[in-house]
């Protein structure tokens, strides 16, 4: 158990590390940092999509548009970079290896993350339906987001992601939320256990889950855009 003096440096910690993350992500996110697709004025929803570790926003602008076309331009699109950490592109720093083999999260970098969701939220939602997602890191952002309490996004897209920082949202859920998530059985960077714990945790904390697996690796495959197409036009 902590003593209470204890417990008072970790919060005052936890503050600190969340400023200092989210004035590095607010001082990079600019319209430079921001892609965007399609029209807003008549769009039925926007679409916030984050893409994984290390990689950018123009890497899923093809993809995006093809998803807008294909859905009949119904999506208003919102593609922002992460924030750049010593020279990469991360939503939040990666859980760590101890060396006793545990895993330790950053939960202050994941909440420093969602403010960033937050303000491309207000920014660019205008009172539209909001679905969010992504891959990868992308998704594992998404898959968290919705459960915090103040979040008003109607659907919520994970595309090879994980469930991050779960003891922390343990005892809460988001029944009304739904989601779309789409894992390979083959992916050797999130593996498919990661995917089973995950969907373990959501099917007990949410009632709308669609589920789509298949024997590919870390990627997103013709098949899992149609069924992801499918889903996103049942909902607009």
């Amino acid at each position: 158990m902590f003593s209470k003096k204890m417990s008072h440096h970790c919060i005052h910690m936890l503050h600190y590390r969340l400023k200092n993350y989210r004035l590095l992500a607010m001082k990079q996110l600019n319209d430079k940092n921001v892609i965007t697709i399609g029209d807003k004025a008549t769009a039925s929803a926007v679409l916030f999509w984050f893409h994984g570790y290390g990689a950018n926003n123009w890497s899923f602008e093809p993809s995006m548009k093809m998803l807008n076309l294909l859905l009949d331009d119904k999506l208003f699109i919102v593609i922002p970079n992460a924030p750049e950490r010593d020279g990469i592109r991360s939503w939040y720093p990666l859980p760590k290896i101890e060396e006793d083999k545990s895993i330790t999260e950053d939960y202050a970098g994941l909440l420093g993350a969602h403010k960033i969701v937050d303000s491309l939220i207000e920014r660019y939602s205008n009172d539209k339906e909001v679905i969010i997602g992504g891959f990868s890191q992308g998704a594992a952002l998404s898959l968290s987001y919705q459960f915090e309490e103040k979040t008003r996004i109607k659907a919520c897209i994970a595309l090879s992601g994980y469930m991050p920082n779960a003891d922390s949202y343990k005892e809460k859920t988001a029944e009304d939320a739904e989601i779309f998530i789409a894992h390979g059985t083959k992916d050797n960077v999130i593996t498919f256990a990661s995917y089973e714990k995950t969907i373990d945790f959501l099917q007990s904390r949410c009632s709308n889950v669609r589920k789509y697996v298949d024997e590919f690796g870390h990627t997103i495959t013709k098949d899992v855009t149609a069924a992801m197409t499918d889903w996103i036009s049942e909902l607009i």
